[in-house]
């Protein structure tokens, strides 16, 4: 059994849908289903932690005496 749904998208991208449906000998309906199909079976690409993405690509400066906004920040996180 197939349920109806009211789907609202761009102009452009609807007229792309046509014609790829026609090319595909289906209707807009069709691509749509096979594209959720694939998707939703396609298993979700695991999040990686922000430490583990970033691991080893920022640099640490020394520090300066004289930069200013450093200073405030280290003094209002109390660090040394």
């Amino acid at each position: 059994m197939k349920d109806r749904l009211t789907v609202t998208i761009d102009s452009e991208l609807a007229g792309q849908a046509k014609r790829l449906a026609h090319t595909r000998n289906t209707s807009v309906s069709g691509v749509v289903e096979e594209s959720l199909r694939t998707t939703l079976r396609a298993p979700a690409r695991p999040v990686r932690p922000f430490v583990e993405r970033w691991a080893g690509r920022l640099k640490v400066i020394p520090d300066d005496p004289q930069d200013q906004r450093l200073t405030a920040l280290k003094a209002k996180y109390r660090l040394s």
